[in-house]
């Protein structure tokens, strides 16, 4: 069971996804167990829309891997599960005992595009956890509404070692699909896990 700080820092990274985003929207099937969460990191929101989705799943069991930089200066993350990545071995338990690592294999916060190179503590920490790596294909886009959306394309990964072929393929195949969309209606095959707040024009036309 997650501390009281633990929980409350996550309900109030949940609000603020509910509170600033139209909602999160999931194409794949969400962890009931062990996993390593290896996601692109190409906006600020990625970790917190992951955090949503997963506790709209019940999952009160998750962590991030993070720079020990950005802990160090804000306490609130380390209450939100943040390990610092010069602790693998200690990120690694939370997967081992059955928990969701969320980790950002590129390393470093990117501009929007294809996946950068990927490091080799993504095969690391799978390998050592025993826990299924997910590639997960994330983008935070600003489409026909008012707020931007958070789509989530979650795959498992059969062999750890094609994780950076994967996730690049499973983004650029979100990209596609985002740029072909309606952008006033959600992408075709995603459900949404998590509402957001409705745009303006959505409020006057009820």
């Amino acid at each position: 069971m997650a501390s009281k700080p633990a929980a409350a820092a996550s309900f109030c990274l949940d609000r603020l996804v509910r509170r600033n985003l139209r909602g999160v929207w999931v194409r794949g099937e969400l962890p009931t167990g062990s996993a390593i969460w290896a996601a692109n990191h190409h906006s600020w929101w990625d970790y917190f829309v992951a955090l949503s989705a997963l506790r709209a799943a019940g999952r009160s069991d998750v962590g991030v891997l993070m720079d020990p930089a950005n802990i160090a200066s804000r306490t609130v993350f380390g209450w939100a599960g943040a390990v610092g990545s010069d602790r693998l071995r200690a990120a690694a338990e939370l997967a081992v005992s059955g928990g969701v690592l969320v980790i950002f294999p590129e390393g470093e916060l990117r501009a929007p595009g294809p996946l950068g190179p990927v490091r080799p503590g993504a095969a690391w920490l799978a390998r050592r956890a025993g826990a299924t790596p997910l590639a997960v294909a994330t983008r935070i886009v600003l489409r026909g509404h008012q707020a931007p959306e958070a789509y989530l394309d979650v795959v498992p990964v059969p062999a750890v070692a094609g994780l950076p072929r994967i996730l690049a393929d499973r983004l650029a195949v979100l990209d596609d699909a985002l740029a072909a969309a309606d952008p006033a209606h959600p992408l075709p095959g995603y459900r949404q896990v998590v509402r957001g707040v409705r745009s303006w024009s959505e409020r006057i036309s009820r």
